[in-house]
């Protein structure tokens, strides 16, 4: 760089002598001095370092002595105007080099700055638009080794984390600059960056700095979102909590009531009544507990899934048996017209037997509440290639577009109560879909012939040799 800045030199000054011979007997001397000006300027524009154009006002002085004052050919001076002339020429392109020097070097700074200042804005759009917070990390880490070219280390406090650059094998013990990495209201680790003899320059030093201010910032976000969550979480939980216990409580008041009454009544009057009112008062107590058990087994699987405990005990059985005995089971079937429907020939699947009970159970009594008195219900079973698919259809109003998105979410109910004034805590649909799926099943619903809801389930296939 040095030598080509010595040649640009070289070069200028001689064409700038060439062309002030060739306008000698042209112009006149003031003119002349305009063309090594002109060559001066041009020197410092070209090199490095305002001293390249001190050298080539000297040198043009000389040059103009030489070649353009009497006595011609030497360095004698025998004009005082020649004098002043020169002596004013070395003073203007003195200072002209230098502030054209100085130009130079702020219009370099300036682009220089203007990287900088790009390079920092991409590094923290880079953290700006990362979440979790082992990415926000490793993307500091990544910025730092692109940019600089050294590893670096990443601690945190808050849950005792350590990251490293990718791939990094050095030495810990080796030299190391530290810096922290601060929040809003405290610091959150420590960024340490390692190499032989780590030195950074002014660029590096801004990059590195705005990397740990942006990693600070972006964990800061990160912990309060996490925070925030983890706060909405609770509160959906205690939401839910509230709502279920809501729902007990009202839907056990209605059939501990009846249950309390009836047996009361019972006992007061059971020498008194005849035969056929107390089988109707212990026909009433019997389907109030009915009800009650099977409001408690949904709850009690429902407590199972959301433990992620709920055991799948696979036998293989009987699909009359499993139907029957969830008709048999279910409240309020025998005043509506039930059909059900049932290949003639032996159909058994392997299936934990009480589950896929409790799934019909909660299908039909579904039906039955959602259903008036006339109404019909359908029970079909369909034997297919590889599955058998379970069907339960209701002539009722069908289900409303706005809970068509979440029916098998736990807690969604319609808000109506049955004709015995029982209404579900909406359990019974979110344990069908577990039970269901997990027994490697699927479940949906739709809208069915007869006008109402239908509520179709399938399981694997097991033909009995």
């Amino acid at each position: 760089m040095r030598v080509r800045n010595y040649v640009n030199l070289l070069l200028i000054i001689i064409i700038t002598t060439v062309i002030s011979l060739a306008l000698k007997q042209v112009v006149n001397k003031e003119n002349i001095l305009m063309v090594f000006m002109v060559g001066v300027l041009l020197v410092t524009a070209l090199t490095n370092g305002y001293h390249f154009g001190i050298i080539a006002s000297f040198a043009s002085v000389m040059i103009f002595n030489y070649f353009f004052t009497e006595p011609l050919h030497t360095f004698a001076i025998y004009n005082p105007n020649d004098i002043a002339l020169m002596f004013f020429f070395l003073i203007a392109s003195v200072i002209s080099s230098s502030l054209t020097a100085r130009f130079q070097r702020q219009l370099l700074i300036s682009q220089n700055n203007e990287e900088t200042a790009k390079l920092l804005y991409a590094v923290a759009q880079r953290l700006l638009n990362v979440t979790g917070e082992s990415n926000i990390v490793q993307q500091g880490l990544l910025c730092i080794k692109e940019h600089t070219g050294y590893n670096s280390i990443v601690e945190l406090y808050e849950n005792k984390q350590r990251y490293t650059s990718k791939d990094f094998m050095g030495n810990e013990n080796e030299k190391s600059i530290e810096l922290p990495i601060m929040g809003l209201v405290k610091r959150l680790g420590m960024l340490r960056i390692y190499g032989d003899n780590v030195k950074l320059n002014i660029e590096q030093e801004w990059l590195v700095n705005t990397v740990a201010a942006q990693m600070g910032i972006a964990l800061d976000r990160e912990f309060v979102y996490n925070e925030r969550e983890t706060i909405r979480i609770a509160m959906d939980r205690e939401h839910l909590k509230s709502n279920l216990l809501r729902s007990i409580s009202h839907d056990l008041r209605t059939p501990l009531t009846g249950i309390a009454g009836a047996s009361s009544y019972l006992v007061e009057r059971s020498r008194t009544l005849d035969r056929e009112s107390i089988e109707r008062l212990v026909g009433d107590i019997n389907e109030q507990a009915v009800w009650l058990t099977t409001l408690v087994e949904n709850m009690l699987n429902m407590t199972r899934i959301d433990n992620g405990k709920l055991e799948v005990n696979k036998q293989i059985e009987v699909v009359d048996d499993v139907v029957n005995e969830a008709v048999a089971h279910v409240i309020g079937l025998a005043d509506r017209c039930l059909t059900v429907t049932i290949p003639q020939e032996l159909v058994a699947i392997p299936m934990d037997g009480k589950m896929i009970v409790q799934v019909l159970i909660n299908l039909l009594d579904n039906a039955v509440t959602h259903t008036p008195q006339n109404c019909p219900i359908e029970l079909t079973v369909k034997q297919r290639n590889e599955y058998v698919e379970f069907a339960v259809a209701d002539g009722g109003k069908g289900i409303d577009s706005k809970m068509e998105d979440n029916i098998f979410n736990a807690f969604v109910t319609s808000g109506k109560a049955g004709a015995d004034r029982k209404k579900g805590v909406g359990l019974g649909l979110a344990i069908c879909k577990a039970i269901v799926e997990s027994h490697g099943g699927s479940i949906c619903t739709c809208q069915s012939d007869l006008g109402g809801a239908l509520f179709i389930f399938t399981l694997p296939y097991l033909e009995v040799k």
